[in-house]
């Protein structure tokens, strides 16, 4: 017999940064949202180390897009309305999602609700920042309702996914599109992402590490480096230590010949070999508040254009994956005698 259980997760910083133009596009994916996770089929782990079962999930975001939709009209955008808030917490930045999870044919636990709903939340982060990089962020998030109090809620954030669209947008390169909500999920159904918690399948361990990356909170290190590397090396399948053009010739293979100033290669190469060789500056976790980003922009050890440009890299090659339906690249090198 199906019963179902809804949790309710409150969002303390809600609104992603976004110009006018970036609020405009993002609240109408929200609008697609709203009306597409409605009683929908979706498979998932069950708990950790639990079996996928079946499960439909609802998503009531009503709350998220009304405050989407009133940061428009009181600021005309996300960004200025969290500079509003700076001055006057009356300009709220704040909302809160409702997911509601049905066992089709067992009785829901507390944790295994707790459970599906996370995994359905880790989807999402993945879908929104696929078709559109930066508009989908959960931070200063907790469960509400009875119970709530024993699950504690996770963070993602949108920064580094936005200034990967900026680089983007402002080196031409790589092309970043909009694919369609409906395409993207279904492929990533199609990929199994929800329904286990260890990623065996190559384009799943760089799903889930798109999830580490968003947990990354503006400090892009040479941590997040290694994260962002792991990725293009195993979009790219360049296995070996010593790749470098390798991954920059498949690169080019795939998202054509690159400019100078969007040729973050070399950079990340360095630091994540900086990094295994001990060289790497180490900083004190920061403090986060208004201006913490700009700060650490001008700190020593930050490696902004490298991470945002190869964020950049890694999101652009999973849309031309979910474009042609695959799941990975096939690479042959030839040789020829002269």
């Amino acid at each position: 017999m199906a019963s179902s259980r809804t949790i309710k997760l409150h969002i303390g910083n809600a609104l992603p940064p976004a110009n006018a133009r970036g609020t405009e596009q993002i609240i109408a994916l929200w609008q697609q949202i709203g009306t597409f996770f409605r009683e929908r089929s979706f498979q998932a782990q069950s708990g950790i180390k639990g079996v996928a079962r079946a499960y439909s999930i609802s998503l009531d975001s009503s709350s998220l897009l009304h405050a989407m939709e009133s940061a428009r009209d009181q600021s005309q955008s996300f960004s200025e309305q969290r500079r509003a808030y700076i001055d006057n917490p009356g300009n709220r930045i704040d909302a809160e999602l409702a997911i509601t999870v049905t066992g089709q044919e067992h009785a829901l636990e507390e944790l295994e609700s707790y459970q599906v709903a996370t995994v359905f939340l880790h989807q999402l982060v993945m879908a929104t920042n696929i078709i559109h990089p930066g508009a989908f962020q959960v931070l200063d998030a907790r469960f509400t309702g009875e119970g709530a109090h024993r699950f504690e809620a996770q963070q993602f954030d949108a920064q580094i996914f936005r200034g990967a669209l900026k680089t983007a947008t402002s080196n031409e390169w790589p092309k970043l599109g909009s694919p369609g909500l409906e395409t993207v999920w279904t492929w990533l159904e199609h990929t199994g992402v929800a329904r286990a918690d260890t990623a065996i399948k190559d384009i799943n361990r760089v799903l889930f590490t798109l999830l580490k990356v968003a947990e990354q909170r503006q400090e892009y290190s040479a941590r997040t480096v290694l994260l962002v590397m792991y990725q293009l090396e195993v979009l790219l399948d360049c296995r070996e230590t010593r790749s470098l053009e390798q991954l920059r010739n498949r690169g080019q293979l795939v998202l054509g010949a690159i400019p100078e100033a969007a040729d973050c290669f070399k950079e990340l190469y360095d630091v994540r070999n900086g990094l295994f060789l001990a060289s790497q500056p180490v900083h004190r976790p920061p403090l986060i508040c208004h201006n913490t980003a700009k700060a650490l922009r001008e700190q020593i050890g930050q490696h902004n254009t490298a991470v945002e440009s190869g964020t950049a890299l890694v999101l652009a090659l999973l849309q031309d994956l979910i474009a042609h339906n695959a799941r990975s690249y096939n690479f042959t090198e030839r040789m020829s005698r002269e």
